[in-house]
């Protein structure tokens, strides 16, 4: 099924699979699925490929100024029949070098994905994948390192880390999926440049603690 032509779909044996006191939870994730529809997060392809209600799959592409500038990475989301209140998984499908990413899992290791003291229901998809496009751009070196080599270099020697993540790019991410129509004029403005994507993640992480204390 092709990015952005996703639908979730029904099973086949109705409400005697989906138990009834879970219809509100497919409903937001619904409503979720058809948010990525009409309006994607930053560097990400509109919509999701889903073929179950618990486990999405989405196109992220690489930002540019960052070294993943021209990978496309799929993303899976793996919900708990029990979310929004609690984090899905977040893997990389594609493999990555990245401080965040788990090496051999893929695995995007965050305080807020991760503990589930930090997890709060006012997190949404969207939301999710603008942290994890802005990791590219800026990756988080506290309460989220989980590759130590990528996390030495990173933080040793800069340079020799740019090389190793274009050339896992490079090898990994080079093949561009379709997406199912054409982008907009304004879509394609919005994806044009990464000026201001780490800030804005900070302030959205901010803005996201505080609902979710208040509430």
């Amino acid at each position: 099924m092709a990015p952005g032509g996703g639908a979730l779909r029904r099973a086949s044996t109705g409400a005697a699979w989906w138990p009834d006191t879970s219809r509100r939870l497919e409903t937001r994730l619904e409503r979720e699925l058809e948010r990525l529809r009409a309006d994607a997060p930053e560097w990400c392809v509109p919509g999701a490929d889903v073929t179950d209600r618990f486990r999405w799959q989405v196109v992220v592409v690489g930002p540019e100024g960052s070294p993943y500038h021209g990978g496309v990475f799929t993303v899976r989301f793996k919900f708990p029949r029990d979310y929004p209140f609690k984090a899905p998984k977040v893997f990389f499908a594609t493999k990555i070098f990245h401080p965040n990413i788990h090496p051999r899992t893929g695995l995007v290791c965050l305080d807020f994905l991760t503990d589930k003291y930090w997890w709060t229901p006012v997190w949404t998809v969207d939301r999710i994948l603008l942290v994890v496009a802005s990791l590219l751009h800026e990756p988080v070196m506290d309460g989220g390192a989980i590759n130590g080599e990528a996390v030495y270099l990173y933080q040793t020697n800069r340079l020799v880390y740019e090389e190793i993540a274009r050339a896992k790019t490079l090898e990994h991410a080079s093949a561009s999926p379709s997406p199912p129509d054409e982008p907009s004029e304004k879509e394609r403005l919005r994806r044009q440049s990464s000026r201001g994507v780490s800030q804005l993640c900070r302030r959205l992480v901010r803005r996201v603690a505080c609902l979710g204390a208040s509430g």
